[in-house]
């Protein structure tokens, strides 16, 4: 008997028919070629199935994205029920579930559309592709395969720079099996379509922010902390090479806020104290709500990065919220976030090389208050204007009547 479904803390069998808020969404990619016909039809009564990669305790801002987009499709009539291969026993290990994930054939022809998430669940389709009745959506996100050579760079200290075998096989097998690719950037996009991939069958789904809960702070009369800095520390976050640039700023009275780490992040934020001393505050992970009211003294909010393809591809979820806090942004000059700061000037770009960063820095801290105010009130117009959960929803689900609409027709 195969592993049931589940969500939250609740199991259900596959045998039950019962809603499951899940899947995501986002809007099409609209410009330079890559127009998509969103003209599926409101009408059509769909049900997909959202194959998670991870489990339904991950609390990393990839499951939170696809759980909180899951309540935008639902809340548009699209009903999805929610795999989450780490939860059942043949599908946990990416390397065999595309072995295993045949035994779920019977069920997965109840569905009009697949959504995989990630490339460990797209390439568990690969062999599934016989049994299903509607178009697998592989939601990328980023490029798995740079960002992995990226990971392989940094743990050889620059000794491998291209991703493991494993990886790529991974990859190539998610690929196979798609009918429609979504990513998070439009330079990833761009990429898909110069390696061959039909234009109308590429889309980009940005993170969105909760305005509500992300909102608008005011500007803080004498900032308590000139720079913030909240949310993980993993490897392509590049905060070795912020704290590097820190260390190098002149002026005595820039202070700044990290928050955000994990029990597993313990020795980086020891590290951190020991090379900034009592330049810096450093706190550990809190709920989202509190996170906002702690981040009200902060004057720029900051995203570290540097020029690689992993980075390139990208597209920050701490983006979209900081922007929604209203407060301008310092972002590098690496990928499509600063696009953004540049058309609606709610922030500044620099170079990622830790010397350039620290002069821009120091800078930003001679900025008067009322300037970078008037850039926060523009950075909140740009997230409600590209990044608010209505938006997504609405063009995402759009999106998805689409895609199983012209399904169905190259199938007649």
């Amino acid at each position: 008997m195969c592993a049931p479904l589940s969500h939250g803390q609740k199991t259900i069998d596959w045998g039950q028919d019962r809603k499951i808020l899940s899947t995501f969404a986002g809007p099409a990619f609209r410009k330079g070629g890559l127009a998509l016909n969103c003209g599926g039809g409101r009408s059509m009564n769909l049900k997909g199935l959202v194959v998670h990669q991870g489990d339904s305790k991950d609390t990393s801002a990839y499951t939170h994205r696809v759980k909180h987009l899951a309540e935008c499709l639902t809340r548009r009539s699209i009903d999805c029920d929610f795999l989450y291969m780490k939860e059942n026993f043949f599908l946990y290990k990416q390397t065999t579930a595309s072995l295993f994930m045949p035994l779920w054939a019977k069920t997965l022809k109840k569905y009009d559309f697949i959504y995989a998430g990630c490339e460990g669940a797209g390439q568990a389709m690969f062999f599934c592709r016989p049994f299903v009745r509607g178009p697998i959506i592989y939601d990328m996100h980023g490029d798995a395969l740079a960002q992995s050579a990226m990971k392989r760079q940094a743990e050889s200290g620059g000794r491998a720079a291209s991703p493991p075998l494993r990886v790529r096989i991974v990859a190539r097998m998610a690929l196979a099996c798609s009918d429609f690719l979504i990513t998070v950037s439009k330079p990833h996009a761009e990429a898909l379509i110069m390696e061959g991939w039909p234009k109308d069958r590429v889309g980009i789904v940005r993170n969105g922010v909760d305005l509500n809960l992300f909102r608008q702070l005011p500007f803080p009369e004498r900032p308590e902390f000139t720079f913030g800095y909240a949310g993980a520390f993993q490897y392509w976050q590049c905060m070795d090479n912020f704290i590097e640039a820190f260390e190098k700023v002149r002026n005595p009275d820039i202070r700044l806020l990290m928050v955000g780490f994990g029990p597993d992040e313990q020795s980086i934020k020891r590290e951190f104290a020991e090379k900034l001393g009592d330049r810096v505050k450093l706190v550990d992970r809190i709920d989202r709500a509190s996170l906002v009211n702690m981040l009200q003294p902060v004057a720029v909010f900051v995203i570290s990065a540097v020029n690689h393809p992993g980075i390139k591809h990208a597209f920050h979820t701490k983006f979209a919220e900081y922007a929604a806090m209203g407060k301008p942004i310092l972002v590098p000059d690496v990928n499509e976030i600063a696009d953004f700061v540049r058309k609606y000037s709610c922030g500044f770009l620099s170079d990622p090389s830790p010397a350039i960063l620290a002069e821009k820095m120091d800078e930003i801290a001679r900025v008067p208050l009322d300037t970078l105010s008037e850039m926060g009130k523009a950075a909140r117009r740009m997230a409600e204007e590209n990044f608010s959960w209505e938006k997504i929803g609405d063009d995402y689900a759009e999106l998805v009547r689409s895609v199983v609409a012209r399904f169905r027709r190259e199938r007649r």
